[in-house]
């Protein structure tokens, strides 16, 4: 974007008078406005770039007497907020006083935030001070901290019903959880730049995000709209609402919802994810402490994480238990018995090693008692009791 403005800069350069500001954001356009009865003007929330086609938004025109209000705005503008001015090909001068003041601009249908001036911020202020019924708000940008949804918030707590309809992003996270919750409907769209203002019945669109940069400091215009425009304007917005395909929930679970979803603190270009009904997850096998107390084996002690960019409403685990196999490596383990037998005519007692049945082995100071059939069970138990061992299948 910022070739593309160079590069915009260098074509007009020499050809059209151009002058700039960081604080500059109004959009309109003003044709023949000093002819009596033919100036034309078009106030637009929209910049003059494939916003005009692309973006969601609202352009407005006025009248005789609007476009000679904005014809003020755009001449206080031009001497008075301007900054900068293009001589030549990537030469921006800076510009100095001007030789005189021009008149500030005071008008009723026009009003704008100017150096020193914040009309339009009080012309909203003043809208939503006054509403009884309904509110419906259209705007980029929510500063949670602005006197504005301060408003808006003191306006739903009154019980006028009130609906914000804005982008997803993270610079309006805490906007739009304030709003929700004082019980205000947010809903959004990916492409909504439109900033508008409708209540009971009366409008006003401008160029005006909802907060501090749009209502305090910057250059902006707002026209408050006649009857047919208004009832124009509110028709959109509420075209809007019906449509646009996300709502704004602070108090949201997984369980509630099934399909796409996007976290507030992150935007729809890298935030989106899905919640799905059900999945299944097939973990690592886990080894029971002995052969017997398979249903006894504790689950596997991996961590359980929702795969990238998905959240699950239910999530079946599968995992395998395995009986424990005599480790390789292992020496069978004998028991001492003593017996009588007649040596050179005499009883005598003598000691011999014995196997158990079931076998026992010894591994690493571990005992073990293998398991071979089914009916060894209870002799396996008592011999595993007695040895302090370890029940345990055959080497595979």
């Amino acid at each position: 974007m910022v070739e593309q403005h160079k590069t915009l800069l260098a074509r007009l350069a020499g050809k059209v008078l151009l002058r700039s500001a960081e604080h500059i954001h109004a959009k309109f356009l003003v044709i023949d406005a000093h002819r009596q009865n033919a100036a034309r003007a078009w106030l637009s929330t929209a910049n003059f770039n494939k916003a005009l086609q692309d973006s969601i938004e609202l352009g407005v025109q006025l009248e005789q007497d609007g476009a000679q209000a904005l014809a003020e705005c755009f001449h206080w503008a031009f001497w008075c907020e301007a900054q900068r001015e293009l001589r030549s090909a990537n030469r921006l001068v800076e510009i100095k006083a001007p030789p005189a003041m021009p008149r500030r601009p005071v008008h009723g249908q026009v009003v704008a935030t100017l150096q020193g001036s914040n009309e339009l911020r009080e012309a909203v202020i003043a809208m939503i001070h006054g509403a009884q019924r309904e509110v419906l708000v259209s705007s980029y940008g929510l500063n949670a901290d602005h006197a504005v949804l301060g408003e808006l918030v003191r306006a739903a707590e009154r019980g006028v019903r009130v609906c914000v309809l804005t982008r997803p992003r993270p610079a309006v996270a805490a906007g739009a959880k304030k709003l929700a919750g004082a019980g205000i409907q947010v809903l959004a769209h990916d492409k909504l730049h439109a900033k508008a203002l409708v209540v009971d019945g009366e409008a006003m669109v401008m160029t005006a995000n909802f907060d501090a940069i749009g209502l305090d400091i910057g250059f902006e215009v707002g026209a408050k709209l006649p009857a047919l425009s208004a009832a124009a304007v509110e028709q959109t917005l509420r075209e809007w609402i019906d449509t646009f395909p996300w709502i704004y929930r602070a108090d949201a679970c997984r369980g509630e919802h099934l399909g796409d979803f996007c976290p507030a603190n992150k935007g729809l270009r890298d935030g989106v994810m899905c919640v799905v009904e059900h999945r299944d997850k097939v973990l690592p096998d886990v080894e029971a402490s002995d052969a017997l107390s398979l249903d006894s084996a504790p689950a596997p002690q991996t961590p359980i994480a929702d795969t990238a960019g998905e959240l699950v409403q239910r999530l079946t685990l599968h995992w395998k238990v395995k009986a424990p196999r005599l480790p390789a490596g292992a020496t069978e383990y004998k028991r001492l018995v003593e017996h009588d037998r007649v040596r050179d005519g005499k009883q005598v007692k003598e000691r011999m090693q014995v196997p158990f049945d079931p076998p026992a082995y010894q591994h690493k100071g571990l005992k073990y008692v293998v398991i071979r059939r089914s009916e060894e069970l209870e002799q396996a138990r008592s011999t595993a009791a007695q040895l302090g061992a370890r029940l345990v299948l055959e080497r595979t």
